[in-house]
C-alpha cells in the first residue's frame, strides 16, 4: 500500500467476492484503512463451513455474507448492489467490485442497468469470471489478472496442490494411485500443473486437448495427449481442468469401475454432476460419494466415486493449499488493479493487467522474498506483500 501511495479513497463504495481464506483476510486488512468496503461476500461452495462463518463474523461483524448455495448468494447480492449503489447515488460516489468468479458482472447487467454510470468498475481474478464477463455486452470496465504471468505461477502451484489432495482421498480409501492410470481434461496452465504432479507421484498422467498447440506441448513435455483421451478406459483418476464442462455422460460411460472423478477448475462447471445424481448414490465419507451406474444392456454396473460433489477438489476442508508468498502476487495484483481502477477512466470492455504493473508487483515480491529467506529467518516479523505494496 506505502508503494502504491494508496492514500484514503472517499470517492468510492467497495464490495468484494471471494474465497475466505487467511490471505484473503491480510488483503482485506491492508486495504481496510483505505476504502469504504460494504460487503465481503465468501463463495458457498469454498466458505460455508462454520468455523469460516464464526471467524469472519468475528472479525467483520455484519459486512460479511456468506450463504448456503449460489441461489441465495445471488440474491444477497443483489439486495447488497441495491443498498451500495443507493449510497453511491445520495453522497456522490461510484461502486467498485472486486470478485472471483464472475458472479457480479451478469448481476450488474440484469438487474441495475440502469444505475450502471454508478459503477466505476469491476476487478476480477479468474479466468472463468472472465469468460462470463465476455458473453456480455459491457457498458463497465472489467480489469483482470486472469491471464498474468504470476497468475500462470499460482496456477501451477495450484495443479499441484490438487494432485496432493486427490491423493489423500485415495489414501483414505486404502489405495495407492502410484502405477495407475490418470486422464486430465485440459492442457492449460492447471491442467498442465496437475498432470506434472500427478506424474510426481508415479501416476501414468494422459492429457485430453482440442488445442493442437497445447496437444504438440503436452507431447514434448512427454505426455500421452490427445482429443479423445485414449486411456479413459483404464484411468484410475478422471480429473477435468477446461474451465467448461468436459466430463459429459458420454465421458462418465468410459470410466472404469471405482475410479475417482473430479474437478480442477471454479465452481461446479466440470462434470455433469446433475446427471450423475440422477443414478443411485451412496455416502462414503465427508468428501467422497459413490454413484452406481447400471448398463441393463451390457448387463454391466459400474461406481464412480465423485471428489467434493463436483466442486474443485482443492477446496476440501483441511486439503492445504497454495503457499501465501505464492497467493500473495495476485493478491498484490488485484490490490493493484484496484487502485489503478480508482484513480482513473476506463472504456467498458475487458482490461488485462499491464505488464509495468505485474512487474511492479513481482518486483516487491522478491524484494521480500530475500528478505524472508532462511539466513534471516530471525528478523522481525515482515509484512506480507499486501501491506507492503
Amino acid at each position: 500500500m506505502r508503494r502504491l501511495n494508496y492514500t484514503r479513497d472517499t470517492q468510492h463504495r467497495y464490495i468484494l467476492v471471494a474465497h475466505l481464506f487467511d490471505d484473503t483476510q491480510r488483503m482485506i486488512d491492508a486495504l481496510a484503512p483505505h476504502i469504504e468496503l460494504d460487503a465481503i461476500f465468501g463463495v458457498p461452495y469454498s466458505s460455508n463451513r462454520t468455523d469460516i462463518i464464526e471467524r469472519w463474523t468475528r472479525l467483520y461483524g455484519d459486512r460479511v455474507c456468506i450463504t448456503q448455495n449460489m441461489g441465495e448468494m445471488e440474491a444477497a447480492l443483489v439486495k447488497q448492489l441495491a443498498r451500495s449503489l443507493t449510497q453511491c447515488r445520495q453522497n456522490g460516489q461510484r461502486l467498485i467490485i472486486q470478485e472471483v468468479g464472475g458472479f457480479v458482472v451478469p448481476i450488474l447487467h440484469k438487474y441495475f442497468r440502469d444505475q450502471l454510470h454508478l459503477v466505476k468498475g469491476v476487478v476480477e481474478l479468474t479466468k472463468q469470471g472472465v469468460w462470463r464477463d465476455q458473453e456480455i455486452e459491457l457498458q463497465i470496465p472489467v480489469l483482470h489478472c486472469a491471464g498474468s504471468e504470476l497468475k500462470r505461477l499460482e496456477a501451477k502451484r495450484c495443479g499441484e496442490t490438487i494432485a496432493r489432495c486427490l491423493d489423500g482421498v485415495a489414501r483414505e480409501l486404502g489405495i495407492s494411485l502410484a502405477g495407475r492410470y490418470a486422464t486430465v481434461f485440459g492442457a492449460g496452465w492447471i491442467g498442465s500443473g496437475v498432470a506434472r504432479a500427478l506424474r510426481r507421484l508415479d501416476m501414468i498422467p494422459s492429457v485430453v486437448e482440442v488445442d493442437p498447440l497445447k496437444i504438440a506441448e503436452a507431447r514434448l513435455d512427454g505426455f500421452h495427449a490427445s482429443r479423445h483421451g485414449d486411456h479413459l478406459e483404464r484411468s484410475a483418476l478422471v480429473v477435468g481442468a477446461t474451465g467448461r464442462q468436459s466430463i459429459t455422460p458420454e465421458v462418465l460411460a468410459r470410466i472404469p469401475d471405482g475410479a475417482l472423478v473430479a474437478s480442477a477448475s471454479s465452481r461446479q462447471h466440470e462434470i455433469d454432476v446433475a446427471w450423475l445424481q440422477a443414478q443411485p448414490r451412496s455416502r462414503i465419507n465427508d468428501v467422497l460419494d459413490a454413484y452406481h451406474l447400471v448398463d441393463e444392456r451390457a448387463r454391466t454396473a459400474r461406481n464412480l466415486l465423485l471428489v467434493n460433489n463436483g466442486f474443485p477438489a482443492n477446496f476440501i476442508p483441511g486439503s492445504g493449499s497454495v503457499p501465501d508468498e505464492i497467493v500473495e502476487t495476485i493478491l498484490a495484483e488485484l490490490i493493484a488493479l484496484m487502485h489503478t481502477l480508482s484513480r482513473g477512466e476506463h472504456d467498458p470492455g475487458i482490461h488485462p493487467i499491464g505488464r509495468d504493473l505485474e512487474c511492479f508487483c513481482a518486483e516487491i515480491w522478491l524484494e521480500l522474498r530475500d528478505r524472508t529467506s532462511p539466513q534471516h529467518i530471525d528478523d522481525a516479523e515482515l509484512p506480507p506483500l499486501a501491506a507492503e505494496l
